[in-house]
């Protein structure tokens, strides 16, 4: 057989760098709306079509959910063909999904008008005798407006399958496009670039909510009324136009290429040898030699399948021992041939690709397979159920497993939610919440996960020092979300001007599942005037008092200016009242001081990313790791990112005490929540799962102090040799000095 095999000619149209800057690109707007923009319009869209925490939580759970099951398909049939033209039909199908997530706005717009519109807000919110709409009049159908989170579930299971090659074989193609030692940086630089689009797409949401969504308002409307709704469906119209043209850019760079994606002609892709071969002397002789393919043994960093050689052994084919570290210059090819007798060659790195194209044009076939009957169904599900039980009851692997599971479902409902609590809390609006969360999420990810890799390198960390790390920086970070104690006391509202408290922000014996309105005690003469509809909820305040007033139709008011309603007749001297709550005191200092805890809670989690990461590998079999860590994903997606938003999200529905109802609709919408429950259920929420955290890799810690890694006991040995060395060489010295004297 002819070996030497024409290679691919390299596409002229791009460069290994050209397409590394696109992957890049992908992953930066991947990020930035998936993780960035998804949680910065929480508020934005629970307003505009009547959602609760539990709904936008369940928003973001359909998005792992999704995930758990579509990644690993798109990995294993994505490395099967070309893995560009794969990444590109993936950005393809997630413009779609940017381009599914802005259609609520344009419907909306069709079939259910938002309150404050132009004259009928003044008609709404202002005294008015005859009165003739109301809310549901106005709104048109705001069940519809309801049913629209639907459309926000599907997008993103749309967002879901697109997103999928971005981290399979986004990360498999740069180690193809690069060497061996530059790939490691290229993928460092890759995941880098992703967790910088999560703040970028915090910052740049922000901008467009500052922005109102119909573009076109009302003077006087301004981001600080209760009902401001941003224009966050911009973001995800320029999203999808850019994923877009990637996709195009990336089918156009793939024109020509090879079926790897590789443009390296001078570098043999040992990832496709097998782990063990014995080969012939004669290397222009016919391979027929029964192969057996062990697809589990795919590395992290690539997914191609490895051909094992262990059809003669006893034992059930399960994993390769496939060593990553090997250079060109020692790999040894070695190949059985049926009459059993060994023979030994040495391929050299220039007939390294006419040997691999050999083995894998002719001598894996499916013939040879069959007759050898090798690696049947139930020997790969009984391997893949003994793997799992010997990860079950390893204590090293199950502990940091944990941790992450852990640390996965805090951070996933804690960064959703963040936004909203300060928003809430603070009195901000959700362009300023969402400045805040952009640049926590950025400097946390920029600086933490490079600190914890520099710990790991500085101080040579083994398995042992990077659990007991990561236990001792999740123990002291748990303390800080006891910082969220800190809060802001809310103002009390009236719903007219003599009874002006209905609902104390601080009362403990109030249910707060009741709706807001109480019973009326008499109905002042101005209320019945004016005719107020109480399910409008926009908060004025008399700076008079200080008291603040579910809506300025209670006191009467006639006219509004920006930000002010004025000729108030139920007021002394037809006073003023501002558009907002009353502020009791300064919450400048509590509002910095959550700041910084948030920041430094992310910051620590960024910064066991490395040293967990590599207390996994190190407490388990070099042979096992891919599939531990790909067991390590499922039980992070689906314990971890699937009920962590829906967790938080129900909790903070359960700190709501002022709800409105819709006489409308069944369902009540949310207006106000109770600070110091918020405050509290989200500090004890941290503090718990944080603590968790930590007692998963003190537990991991303690497996390792009885079972020490094969690293540290290397490193043992070393030192014994190295101090016995040291005592030889200076018994010798004594002994010379004594011979010389």
């Amino acid at each position: 057989m002819d070996v030497n095999l024409p290679l691919p000619s390299p596409n002229l149209n791009a460069s290994p760098r050209g397409i590394f800057c696109l992957l890049c690109a992908c992953t930066l707007v991947q990020n930035a709306i998936v993780g960035g923009a998804n949680n910065a319009i929480i508020t934005t869209i629970e307003k505009g079509f009547y959602m609760t925490s539990t709904d936008t939580g369940l928003f973001q759970s359909v998005y792992e959910l999704v995930s758990v099951f579509v990644y690993p398909l798109v990995g294993y049939l994505g490395d099967k063909g070309r893995k560009i033209r794969w990444i590109a039909s993936s950005m393809s199908i997630l413009g779609i999904g940017f381009l599914v997530m802005s259609v609520p706005h344009f419907l909306e717009l069709k079939r259910g008008r938002r309150i404050f519109e132009t004259r009928a807000a003044d008609h709404l919110t202002l005294c008015v005798v005859n009165r003739t709409v109301n809310v549901c009049n106005v709104s048109n159908n705001l069940q519809f407006l309801r049913h629209l989170k639907y459309v926000f579930y599907l997008s993103n299971i749309i967002n879901a399958c697109g997103s999928a090659a971005l981290p399979t074989l986004a990360v498999s193609l740069v180690e193809d496009l690069f060497s061996s030692k530059t790939a490691p940086l290229a993928q460092g630089a890759y995941y880098a670039i992703g967790g910088i689009g999560i703040g970028f797409g915090f910052l740049a949401t922000s901008q467009f909510l500052n922005v109102y969504t119909n573009i076109r308002k009302p003077v006087w409307l301004t981001p600080h009324y209760a009902d401001w709704i941003g224009a966050w469906w911009i973001l995800y119209m320029l999203s999808s136009v850019i994923c877009f043209l990637l996709s195009f850019l990336l089918f156009y760079s793939d024109t020509g290429r090879s079926r790897s994606g590789s443009l390296s002609t001078n570098r043999v892709d040992y990832s496709l040898l097998p782990s063990v071969i014995k080969k012939n002397k004669n290397q222009n002789e016919t391979l027929s030699v029964p192969l057996s393919i062990n697809i589990s043994s795919a590395t992290p960093t690539t997914t191609s399948s490895y051909a094992d050689i262990s059809s003669f052994q006893q034992t059930r084919p399960s994993t390769t021992i496939f060593n990553d570290n090997a250079t060109t210059e020692d790999q040894d090819i070695q190949i059985h041939p049926q009459n059993g007798e060994d023979q030994d060659i040495q391929i050299h790195p220039q007939n390294g690709i006419d040997i691999c194209r050999t083995l894998i044009l002719s001598a894996v076939t499916e013939e040879q397979i069959h007759q050898q009957k090798l690696s049947p169904t139930t020997d790969c599900f009984y391997d893949i159920y003994s793997l799992i039980k010997q990860l079950l009851i390893n204590l090293r692997y199950m502990g940091i497993t944990l941790c992450a599971v852990t640390e996965a479902l805090l951070i996933k409902g804690y960064l959703a939610f963040l936004s909203k609590h300060i928003e809430y809390q603070f009195r901000t609006t959700s362009s300023h919440s969402s400045i805040y969360m952009g640049v926590i999420s950025l400097f946390s990810v920029v600086l933490g996960t490079p600190l914890g890799a520099y710990m790991v390198k500085r101080h040579n960390f083994d398995g042992r020092k990077c659990a007991k790390f990561c236990c001792l920086v999740l123990a002291m970070s748990s303390v800080i979300f006891l910082g969220l104690l800190l809060h802001c006391r809310e103002p009390v509202i009236g719903t007219d001007h003599v009874m002006t408290i209905f609902s104390s922000a601080f009362s403990s014996d109030e249910s707060t599942d009741s709706p807001l309105l109480l019973p009326e005690v008499e109905e002042t003469q101005c209320k019945k005037k004016c005719n107020c509809d109480m399910n409008i909820f926009q908060p004025v305040c008399d700076p008079v008092n200080k008291a603040t007033y579910q809506n300025p139709c209670l006191l009467g008011c006639r006219k509004i200016l920006k930000g002010k309603y004025t000729d108030c007749e139920c007021l002394p001297q037809n006073g003023t009242v501002m558009v907002g709550r009353c502020k009791e005191r300064k919450c400048t200092l509590n509002l910095i001081l959550t700041l910084c805890g948030a920041f430094v809670v992310v910051f620590m989690s960024c910064c066991i990313i490395v040293p967990a990461l590599k207390g996994i590998l190190h407490s388990i079999e070099p042979e096992h790791r891919a599939f531990s860590l790909g067991f390590k994903s499922t039980l992070t997606k689906s314990l971890g990112y699937l009920p962590g938003t829906l967790l938080f999200g129900k909790v903070i529905d359960h700190t709501c005490i002022t709800r409105i109802k819709e006489t409308c609709g069944d369902k009540y919408q949310c207006k106000h929540y109770n600070n110091k429950r918020m405050a509290i259920s989200l500090a004890l929420l941290g503090f718990g799962f944080r603590s968790i955290s930590a007692l998963c890799c003190a537990i991991s810690w303690y497996a390792y102090k009885k079972h020490p890694d094969t690293q540290s006991q290397q490193q043992k040995q070393n030192n014994n040799l190295n101090t016995i060395r040291r005592a030889s060489d200076n018994l010798t010295e004594e002994n010379m000095l004594t011979a010389k004297s």
